[in-house]
């Protein structure tokens, strides 16, 4: 991740969103995707979930936007604390305080501070001078990239996702970042950092995966992107012809009539709105009712693939417990 500015102005906010663990619309990141508070060399989007009630999901980078959608996709996934501040000294569970924990005994954390010192690497820890008052150094919190919430047949758990664009920059600067040594060297700052957030949610039982955007699939991308742009919109049926839709779809899925002909057939057939229509088809995919392949593009002129591989199935890993 790009630096974030380090000034008490930064630190106030951090401390004010981040004082209690939010969840669905009231959670705050620490840092928004906006000019104001990005930092200068980042690539940042403001998505608007369903899932996440509507409120903007705030990333700073194209390899957070691909894990960010990934993570979404996933039904499993029930919210996610993007630029999560992780506390300096002791705090509660992320889950503590949410109802589907209720009556769990959840570990809690011990600190960056503590886990620094315990790694030796607490000379790395920013830290922040304040001038008011008599004036003190006060030590100044990382953030952390995507924290995800999810559930399974046992209980809810956490997945701390570390994000990268490259899998070299978990131990090197990002280009645009001034570095010593080199950029095509080892930065000890960058691998204590990654040391002290892995240590940090191991603290909470929960594990940290450190993952490249280059690793997800970008035929994945593109596509969970198109179908994002359509999955929060409302359409002007009744269930039941959206169910008479999805079931058209899937009847043609791994057919061989470009996807422009069948929404020109739908819309003759069933009489309804063609963005309606073309509404349903994306929604059906990104809801995994229709059973598409996300690894071609998923183009107008071209028929619906069937699925050879399942994504989730593919990155199983990165959302285990």
């Amino acid at each position: 991740m790009a630096q974030i500015k380090k000034d008490e102005a930064t630190l106030r906010r951090f401390l004010e969103r981040q004082a209690v663990d939010n969840y669905g619309a009231l959670y705050q990141p620490a840092v928004r995707a906006t000019p104001k508070e990005a930092p200068s060399s980042s690539r940042c989007w403001i998505l608007r979930p369903e899932k996440l009630q509507g409120r903007g999901f705030h990333l700073l980078s194209n390899g957070e936007l691909a894990a960010g959608l990934l993570a979404l996709y996933n039904p499993a996934v029930f919210d996610i604390h993007e630029q999560r501040m992780l506390s300096t000294g002791p705090r509660m569970h992320p889950l503590a305080g949410h109802p589907y924990a209720a009556g769990l005994r959840l570990p809690a954390f011990r600190g960056t501070i503590v886990v620094a010192d315990e790694l030796g690497h607490l000379k790395m820890h920013p830290k922040l001078y304040l001038a008011t008052g008599e004036g003190m150094w006060v030590p100044f919190p990382y953030t952390s990239d995507l924290l995800l919430f999810l559930l399974d047949k046992h209980s809810p758990y956490c997945i701390n996702w570390s994000v990268k664009d490259k899998r070299k920059h978990f131990t090197r600067r990002s280009a645009g970042l001034s570095s010593r040594p080199s950029r095509n060297e080892t930065d000890p700052v960058v691998v204590a950092r990654q040391k002290i957030e892995e240590r940090y949610y191991e603290d909470a039982g929960i594990r940290t995966v450190q993952m490249a955007a280059e690793d997800i699939h970008p035929e994945v991308v593109n596509n969970l992107r198109d179908c994002f742009g359509f999955h929060a919109r409302t359409v002007q049926l009744a269930a039941g012809s959206r169910t008479k839709l999805i079931d058209f779809f899937a009847k043609h899925v791994g057919g061989s009539v470009p996807c422009i002909e069948l929404l020109i057939q739908a819309e003759r057939d069933f009489g309804f709105p063609r963005l309606d229509i073309k509404t349903v088809l994306y929604t059906g995919i990104w809801r995994r009712e229709l059973d598409v392949d996300l690894y071609e593009p998923i183009l107008i002129d071209r028929p619906l693939r069937i699925a050879s591989r399942d994504v989730l199935a593919d990155y199983t890993p990165w959302f285990r417990r």
